[in-house]
């Protein structure tokens, strides 16, 4: 190198040599530290970051344990391999809502070997078990209650991610041929297991509020639902937020027309973007009429399938029983990954911060390109121009290895596109996957035009 390589570890959290540790991982992820290049010597290092060369031995030791350095005796540290497989000429997958991937290898590292000193705890964590542990459920009630989610523990209920909680409830609570009610674009999941499950699922109409409450309580009438599936915080895939007074009147009608209305907080929002889910203003009102779904998928990353839910007194033992029906357990080995992740509050570590950066250039993009767009957390909902049809620029932008969402997916035949911004690995990555979209879009308008 022709200078000292210093990362900044104030962006990273935990000890400084897990902070470093995290840096050199970005640093091969982003190709500052090409395969092959040499690491600073220790005390070069140190002095350079301020740290002690006991902190960087340490970390070069867990870099080196982890398989992303080579140590050579005599001759310094060198870059092994880059700690995830080259994309080379793979797709860029943004159409699949997940988060940047930063620290989540090393701080997953971590965790595993720390269960893996533990032979007490893998030992309970290896046999069957009817009931989740009793520390489990402790670590995840003080998390939602530090969140400001009250709830009692045998309130909650853990599923192998959110698809699993949300077919638990129709199977518990609906029968074949029974109503579903829903946003009127939605999670194709949620229509997924009302088909497997002979359920008529029914889609309300849309307002930047909310539900169309007129439309909503005449099919309440009409078809008298026991649930009813909605996504208040960040609505999928329109990036709805529903506004106060909805949330009010939603509950009003779930107490006098005596449904159920599971909300889905898989989404993920942004500190400032999150709202208090409507299970806590039910518990503040007393209308327990609201299940309660959450996940770590969208926090963390995608393929930590731990889900769980929230469940009204009357409904626990159904639902419990549902969940015994598709699975004998839910891995008690996952839960304790999850709750291991919640101790060390590593949840979202310092993704925050690329998801906000990505949001405005995603946000810049669009106004350039004069779209009607709204963006939450990961998602961007993006209405074309009447000239340029979404499966057209869908269909294009996957020829050149870029993939995104049309609005078709989602039962939304209006003309729109999603997109989500965590599947880039580096932020190079991120802005070509940017210049591609805007590019095509531009081509794809002038062709248009010529055409006309």
């Amino acid at each position: 190198m022709g200078t000292i390589w210093t990362p900044d570890l104030t962006v990273f959290s935990g000890p400084k040599y897990q902070r470093l540790v995290s840096a050199i991982e970005q640093g091969i992820l982003q190709k500052d530290l090409p395969h092959g290049c040499k690491l600073p010597p220790q005390r070069r290092l140190a002095d350079a970051l301020g740290i002690t060369i006991g902190t960087v031995t340490r970390a070069y030791a867990l870099a080196e344990q982890r398989g992303y350095v080579e140590a050579r005796i005599g001759d310094g540290t060198y870059v092994n391999a880059s700690p995830v497989p080259e994309l080379g000429h793979a797709q860029l997958n943004m159409a699949t809502c997940q988060q940047p991937l930063t620290d989540q290898i090393s701080t997953l590292s971590d965790c595993l070997s720390q269960l893996a000193k533990d032979p007490a705890k893998l030992s309970q964590l290896l046999g069957y078990r009817a009931n989740p542990l009793d520390q489990h459920q402790q670590i995840f009630h003080q998390w939602l209650y530090q969140r400001g989610i009250e709830q009692s523990v045998e309130q909650l209920v853990f599923t192998h991610g959110g698809q699993q909680a949300i077919f638990a409830c129709l199977n518990a609570l609906l029968s074949k041929g029974d109503v579903l009610l829903h946003e009127q674009y939605s999670y194709p999941g949620v229509r997924i297991c009302a088909k497997q499950l002979g359920i008529n699922s029914i889609g309300v109409p849309l307002t930047t509020e909310g539900l169309e409450l007129a439309r909503f309580e005449a099919l309440v009438q009409i078809h008298q639902p026991r649930l009813v599936y909605l996504t208040l915080n960040n609505q999928n895939p329109t990036c709805i937020q529903y506004s106060d007074e909805q949330r009010l009147k939603l509950l009003e009608l779930a107490q006098q027309y005596q449904f159920y209305i599971i909300e889905d907080d898989v989404n993920y929002c942004l500190p400032e973007e999150w709202h208090t889910p409507l299970w806590q203003l039910a518990k503040d009102l007393d209308i327990p009429r609201v299940i309660y779904i959450s996940s770590l998928s969208k926090l963390f990353s995608g393929g930590l399938r731990q889900g769980f839910m929230l469940v009204p007194e009357a409904l626990i033992a159904p639902i419990r029983l549902a969940i015994h029906s598709q699975c004998w357990m839910v891995s008690p080995l996952n839960v304790e990954i999850a709750c291991l992740l919640i101790k060390k509050g590593q949840i979202t570590a310092n993704r925050d911060a690329i998801v906000r950066q990505r949001q405005n250039l995603c946000i810049a993009m669009g106004q350039r390109l004069g779209l009607t767009q709204r963006w939450r957390g990961l998602n961007g909902w993006l209405q074309l121009p009447e000239d340029l049809k979404a499966h057209h620029l869908v269909t294009a932008l996957a020829a050149k290895g870029v993939l995104i969402r049309n609005g078709d997916d989602f039962n939304c035949h209006d003309n729109f596109i999603r997109l989500s911004l965590g599947g880039a690995e580096n932020e190079a990555q991120f802005q070509h996957a940017l210049d591609c979209i805007e590019s095509t879009f531009q081509t794809l308008m002038q062709n248009a035009y010529s055409v006309v």
